[in-house]
């Protein structure tokens, strides 16, 4: 298949000719623009799949070109490059649908990867046979054996009022477990309500879980419903059932066996209407040995049970969840090989990291393929000393439009937008800090 015919704009005439022949020698047909009145004509007439400016131009800028380009042929791809870059131009040529932003100077061998990327985005896509509606199978994903055998239990437990304790690695889909488990039950008519246990403080533990009434201590000015009142007649998922405070234990106990429970500060226990799912990431069994966890409450959790395996046990579903993860993404694909180095990832961080991993992957791409060298980068994991060094650099126009957008997919959630670009919390602050965010 013929190169798509490239249109190299910048008003310095030197590097549009190095560029242009740059790309020649590499089998693109080039046209040059040295004004912007020169480079409108051009792309109005929509015959250039690829195009590539300079922000700054004359009175036109690349931001005008990039808006005439897609009006004339909405699936051109548009690279911007820039010796002065801010955030402002990189966040109007993303909205505006830049393929790529590159930062002066570049290296030629970066430019004929991103020019590579971008005739493949603007190639007309290959008639695909249509994907099986992943819709169908809900929010837990996966065909392999091990997966079978948790549907399996989900469907024997689901209609029980017994405790389950769900297990597994953190990642694994623990809570996905619990709500098939509340929503295929009698109760899925009534709230399915979920505490972290690690995240309460101990001394708020009890009231947090079995609620409190006014006056039971400083700074109980009203009655407080706790947990179960809150879920009265659904579920109460207790995940990181690990985290519980020792103290705390013994209270949970009775209110397992006896179905009631006191709100602190009450002198009259109250009936419990809930059906109670527990679930941890921790090995239950050591914290036994260690003295750090109630034997008889152990027993009494332990009635129905549910191990999630790690999704290196279950590579075969590896595709199919990469398939989930991308759904809603336009313009951007997987490449088979790349899904083949994602399966074969051991993925400490089990489903939950590939999920960040994949949406970190598609917010690096505007448009076009997804390679394996794109994967093996996003996976490759800086040491402290590359991290320290890329905090007293300053960031590249690439980086500024990845955090970004990564930062509009999460909502503005900074904590997410670490997740999800794979570095520290503190690492990104300051990223935006250099950036100037307000």
């Amino acid at each position: 298949m013929p190169k798509p015919r490239i249109l190299v704009i910048d008003d310095d005439e030197s590097i549009a000719r190095t560029v242009a022949a740059f790309l020649e020698a590499n089998g693109y047909p080039v046209t040059v623009a040295t004004s912007g009145e020169d480079a409108l004509t051009e792309v109005r007439s929509g015959g250039y799949p690829v195009v590539i400016s300079d922000i700054y131009i004359d009175r036109v800028t690349g931001l005008d070109v990039l808006e005439a380009a897609r009006a004339a042929n909405s699936s051109a791809a548009v690279i911007v490059m820039t010796a002065r870059g801010s955030v402002r131009t990189t966040v109007e040529a993303e909205a505006g649908g830049a393929f790529d932003y590159l930062a002066k100077p570049f290296e030629m061998r970066r430019l004929l990867e991103t020019v590579e990327r971008a005739a493949a985005a603007a190639e007309p896509a290959a008639p695909r046979a249509p994907e099986e509606d992943l819709e169908a199978f809900g929010d837990i994903l996966g065909f392999s054996p091990p997966m079978v055998e948790v549907y399996k239990r989900i469907a024997r437990y689901a209609r029980s009022e017994e405790t389950v304790l769900i297990t597994g690695e953190s990642g694994t889909g623990k809570e996905l477990v619990a709500r098939a488990l509340h929503e295929n039950g009698p109760r899925s008519g009534k709230p399915f309500v979920a505490v972290d246990c690690g995240a309460v403080p101990g001394a708020l533990w009890e009231s947090e879980i079995f609620g409190s009434i006014r006056g039971a201590f400083t700074g109980a000015d009203r009655d407080r419903p706790g947990v179960l009142e809150t879920a009265r007649g659904g579920v109460v998922l207790l995940d990181e059932i690990g985290e519980v405070p020792l103290e705390s234990q013994a209270r949970l106990l009775r209110f397992l066996q006896e179905k009631e429970y006191r709100p602190v500060g009450a002198g009259a226990p109250k009936k419990a209407d809930v059906r109670v799912l527990a679930a941890t990431n921790r090995p239950l069994e050591e914290m036994l040995e260690a003295g750090r966890f109630r034997q008889d409450l152990y027993y009494r959790l332990d009635v129905l049970r549910i191990d999630l395996p790690p999704l290196r046990d279950r590579r075969a579903d590896v595709p199919m969840l990469v398939r989930r993860f991308m759904e809603g993404i336009e313009g951007v694909w997987i490449e088979p090989e790349a899904i083949e180095t994602l399966t074969e990832q051991p993925w400490p961080g089990n489903v939950r990291q590939l999920q960040n991993t994949v949406a970190r992957l598609a917010a690096l791409r505007a448009a076009g393929p997804i390679t394996r060298q794109d994967v093996m980068d996003a996976l490759r994991e800086p040491g402290a000393d590359a991290e320290e060094e890329e905090e007293t650099t300053q960031l590249s126009e690439l980086e500024r439009r990845q955090i970004l957008k990564v930062l509009e997919q999460a909502g503005g959630n900074k904590t997410r937008a670490a997740e999800m670009l794979g570095i520290q919390r503190r690492t990104l602050y300051k990223k935006l800090a250099r950036m100037s965010w307000k």
